[in-house]
């Protein structure tokens, strides 16, 4: 489990990239899983990949009065409240930032049940294994909650879905982002042999990708192929110089360099 300090540094960013990716998903998966109503979730949905979290919750609010059975619309209505709880606690409004956890936790778990009685109807659903792995994953950003086990169980059977499909140009972007938060979560439990694999394999579909490159330089770093982790921290500094992931892959560089 990452240390207090640690998930102060780089909340946000893992924070943003992560919803950034699966934003990215979302057009996809409304277009495969149909929903209704369509007006208020869609206009949260564009809300929400705006950043503009108070008015997607009064959208998200308005799509479950409509319909209180409109899963999605509970599930981007607790996002909404996790990502205003980062932004807050990297703000260091701690308080403020632990009562919107609270309120994003109470909404995930009338959410949870849901999305595994959809694939207790549906062992073949995708969306609920990627939404709940995804749930799972943004839990445990936030500090002393640990459920990347669950997090990782579900996004192992999406692959293996995804791998079953029929429609690749489809789904190359969720196989990178699968990949990549598979990888992430093996970096996090420590298995840094089996994170470098699906980071690699994220590197092969997705060769610009900053925390590909990140959490490479990391584990190649821990298991003390120390080329390789100097290639990839070089590489984030190449592709986003600015970002906290370049301090920090400096940092490592300078380390790197004197041993």
């Amino acid at each position: 489990m990452q240390s207090f300090k640690r998930k102060d540094v780089f909340l946000l960013a893992i924070g943003l990239i992560i919803f950034t990716g699966f934003l990215s998903l979302n057009l996809d998966i409304i277009q495969a899983f149909p929903t209704s109503p369509s007006t208020p979730f869609v206009a949260g949905i564009s809300y929400f990949g705006q950043g503009e979290y108070d008015k997607a919750i009064s959208e998200f609010e308005k799509s479950i009065e409509l319909d209180p059975n409109h899963t999605e619309s509970y599930y981007y209505l607790g996002q909404c409240y996790l990502q205003k709880g980062i932004i807050e606690y990297n703000n260091k409004k701690i308080f403020k930032a632990y009562g919107l956890y609270r309120k994003a936790n109470e909404i995930a778990e009338q959410v949870i049940p849901r999305y595994k009685k959809n694939i207790e109807e549906n062992p073949t659903d995708l969306n609920s294994y990627l939404k709940l792995g995804y749930i799972y994953e943004t839990r445990s950003i936030v500090p002393f909650i640990n459920e990347y086990d669950q997090a990782l169980n579900y996004y192992l059977k999406a692959l293996d879905l995804l791998e079953e499909s029929s429609s690749p140009a489809r789904n190359t972007g969720i196989s990178v982002f699968l990949n990549i938060r598979i990888g992430y979560i093996y970096f996090e439990k420590k298995n840094y042999s089996q994170a470098i694999e699906y980071l690699e394999m994220a590197e092969k579909i997705s060769p610009n990708n900053i925390e590909v490159a990140y959490y490479l330089g990391m584990s190649y770093d821990k298991i003390g192929e120390k080329e390789k982790a100097f290639t990839s921290f070089t590489k984030v500094l190449e592709l986003a110089p600015q970002s906290d992931f370049a301090r920090e892959a400096e940092k490592k560089l300078k380390k790197i360099n004197k041993d």
